[in-house]
């Protein structure tokens, strides 16, 4: 898929031919799936990750329409509750617990964050840079995080190493999710048991998802995945070169997460 102009990539150009291919070849076959979740949306969980264009949410947890409530921004962040200033994030964690009820929250980090880097390199600090000011400012809610990743005694010394980046990364997942509980939707059905939150890391060189473990504090590889087999087959509508399962409720029939 092609948009060109005098050689140079047109984004314009790009989007349009997408969306000539979509109603082409998919928008048919959705139309059952889309006509039921037009009346509804009940999603199993609110995902919190960032806004790279690498990570792809329907992607690496195999869903599709009506799944995922999902919130995006630069470097996954979720600010404390009474932070002043930006309530985008918040009125997004409220509507999704409140009003919709989701039985989980997850929030999903990724290596080789652009986000994460900048705040390895101070950007957080640089409130005035102009162009960059709103970046910034927005980065100094991640400054908890940096400040959480300097009390570990096994990291490299000297200049920020992939590890660094890697482990920083890792560690702000580890943050918001303690930031959610200042919530008090968040807080009261966490302690009663209705809802989870769950840490999630997908590495982008490997392709491969990562999950928080409670007990150890550590990212360990999906429980059951073994590299290099081919999944089952599986009946559906394809989607983007993505196989979407229907079922009665319109979303697709997938665990949740």
């Amino acid at each position: 898929m092609r948009g060109e102009t005098g050689g140079q990539l047109n984004a314009l150009g790009l989007l349009t031919a997408g969306a000539r291919e979509y109603h082409a070849s998919t928008a048919d076959r959705m139309r059952s799936v889309m006509s039921r979740l037009a009346h509804g949306q009940n999603p199993t969980a609110l995902f919190v990750t960032c806004a790279d264009s690498r990570v792809v949410p329907n992607l690496i947890t195999a869903s599709g329409p009506g799944d995922l409530f999902t919130l995006r921004n630069v470097g996954n962040l979720v600010p404390p509750s009474e932070t002043p200033g930006d309530g985008s994030v918040g009125a997004a964690v409220e509507y999704a617990v409140t009003v919709l009820g989701v039985p989980s929250i997850v929030v999903c980090g990724h290596s080789h964050c652009g986000a994460m880097r900048a705040l390895l390199e101070g950007a957080h600090t640089d409130a005035g840079e102009p162009g960059t000011s709103h970046m910034c400012r927005w980065l100094a809610n991640a400054g908890p995080s940096l400040a959480r990743l300097g009390t570990a005694p096994d990291l490299p010394e000297g200049p920020p190493t992939a590890e660094t980046l890697c482990r920083l990364a890792q560690v702000n997942v580890e943050e918001q999710l303690g930031n959610l509980m200042s919530y008090e939707a968040v807080r009261e059905r966490a302690e009663a048991g209705t809802l989870t939150l769950t840490g999630m890391y997908y590495d982008l060189e490997t392709a491969r998802v990562h999950l928080l473990d409670a007990a150890t504090g550590r990212f360990t590889p999906v429980p059951g995945v073994v590299t290099g087999t081919v999944p089952p087959q599986r009946t559906g509508t394809n989607v983007g070169g993505q196989l979407i399962d229907e079922s009665p409720s319109g979303a697709s029939s997938r665990p949740s997460c």
